[in-house]
């Protein structure tokens, strides 16, 4: 992870914070702190991939990648805990456990197919997406400590979304396995949209834009525009047609 930390100022944050009441400031860090567990959730699905991987067949690069990204997406739950803290006063425990799983798809036992669903799920849909918004949210973000988090978070899932786009151009993706894919990729896509409604419900109007938190309508559109611009065409040129 790039150096994950915030600094101890920023040019105007002060006096940003002291034009708004405590009470917004809580509930802007609440939705921060909440976003920590999700950071750990998604370390988790990557570590459940890279054992997946290991025992499937993936190139040492992918595999570097996702290792990074399971350690990585740990920094940034830390990152997230450390803005909450810094918005409204309050220290936060670390997120408590909680159950995780990836999800099975009918008549795919356990194989290098399974695994390239669960990183395409991951990288190429989740992380190409979250680039997308992260790009979208850096610009209407006025808080500066919020805005640098982000710039923080988005030189990371650069990097995350690559490991799905390098395994499928990689030779442990075969046609066969590029034909089955194709045939899965309209319900990866379902997926990804309805967990990133779930995620983004709380925050239902732009007013928390400025505090580095789109709305869950601007989070659709900016997802919508991904997936139109960038993971259909990256499907397409590695050979997922998607019919």
């Amino acid at each position: 992870m790039a150096n994950g930390t915030l600094a101890s100022t920023y040019d105007g944050e002060d006096e940003f914070l002291r034009s708004y009441a405590d009470p917004i400031k809580r509930g802007v860090a609440g939705i921060w702190a909440m976003r920590a567990g999700l950071e750990l959730s998604v370390s988790a699905g990557y570590a459940i991939i890279i054992r997946e991987l290991l025992e499937t067949g993936a190139a040492k690069p992918v595999l570097q990648l996702c290792c990074e990204a399971a350690t990585d997406e740990i920094g940034h739950a830390q990152l997230c805990l450390d803005l909450a803290e810094r918005l409204d006063g309050t220290k936060r425990d670390w997120p408590a456990p909680t159950s995780l799983h990836v999800p099975n798809y009918p008549g795919i036992p356990s194989g290098p197919l399974l695994t390239t669903l669960h990183l395409v799920a991951m990288s190429c849909l989740n992380e190409t997406i979250a680039c997308e918004r992260l790009l979208e949210a850096i610009q209407v973000t006025r808080c500066p400590s919020a805005k640098h988090a982000l710039q923080l978070i988005l030189s990371d899932e650069i990097k995350h979304a690559r490991a799905g786009w390098a395994h499928l151009a990689s030779r442990h993706v075969t046609e066969s396995m590029k034909r089955d894919l194709a045939a899965y990729v309209p319900e990866l896509v379902h997926a990804s949209m309805t967990s990133l409604i779930e995620e983004n419900a709380s925050i239902p109007t732009e007013e928390y834009s400025i505090w580095g938190l789109p709305s869950v309508d601007a989070a659709r559109i900016h997802a919508q525009k991904a997936i139109r611009d960038i993971v259909m065409p990256g499907f397409a040129h590695l050979g997922i047609v998607v019919h």
